[in-house]
């Protein structure tokens, strides 16, 4: 499973398209920097870690098994 730390995030979107099952996509809600975060769409996650090493911001993408 993957989680996403809503305020480190800062919506550049490449781990939405790394991701090879899809399963992550744009919040429709602001973050506190007022941008759309990523957020993970609750299904699907094969914790391959893809989105975790294509993330530039530290702390803001997270895998567990």
């Amino acid at each position: 499973m993957v989680q996403v730390n809503k305020d480190n995030c800062k919506g550049c979107g490449r781990c939405i398209v790394a991701c090879p099952k899809k399963c992550l996509e744009f919040d429709t809600d602001l973050n506190r920097s007022g941008i759309k975060a990523v957020k993970y769409t609750g299904e699907g996650c094969i914790s391959c870690g893809i989105c975790f090493y294509n993330c530039p911001e530290p702390y803001a993408v997270k895998v567990e098994k």
